[in-house]
């Protein structure tokens, strides 16, 4: 079977949307132009996107592959590809116990604070969602953030980094 990982087309977003939603991800700003998705002849089997914030802050999300995908490499794959163009910081929201497996790609756990006010703002309707989902009585997630900073960052976080010294 032959996988292919491409910029998702208008006619691929009823299949991200039901993707996202199956693993009760972050169902907000689901734009079928930020993601990227893994297909195969049967159809979309992954996607992941990459949120513009008005902040400027950037957040790798709605990372997902099918069940009957899973433990090819296709997550790899996607983030991969996502991350090769691009350079500077890039965030992310993810179960703590899986915060290990990106390391591989630069990112780092950072305190809260330390995130810009949209992916704040991201991780707060995630913890909601926790609660939602104790009361529920699913299993629990402990969200955390990871930060990336790329190997070419802007101009303005050297000055950042160099003012912080």
């Amino acid at each position: 079977m032959q996988i292919i990982v491409r910029p998702a087309i208008e006619s691929d977003q009823p299949a991200i949307r039901d993707l996202v939603r199956s693993e009760r991800l972050n169902p907000t700003g689901l734009k079928w132009q930020n993601f990227l998705v893994a297909a195969d002849e049967a159809g979309i089997c992954g996607a992941v996107q990459l949120r513009r914030h008005a902040d400027g802050s950037r957040e790798l999300g709605s990372l997902v592959v099918a069940p009957p995908a899973r433990g090819q490499g296709m997550a790899a794959r996607l983030i991969d590809t996502l991350l090769a163009d691009e350079r500077g910081r890039v965030l992310m929201i993810t179960d703590g116990a899986f915060a290990w497996h990106y390391e591989r790609w630069g990112f780092r756990r950072i305190d809260t604070g330390a995130a810009p006010s949209a992916v704040r703002f991201n991780y707060r309707i995630g913890r909601l969602a926790r609660v939602i989902s104790f009361l529920l009585r699913r299993p629990k997630r402990k969200l955390v953030i990871l930060d990336r900073v790329g190997e070419a960052p802007s101009r303005a976080m050297d000055d950042a980094r160099v003012k912080s010294l």
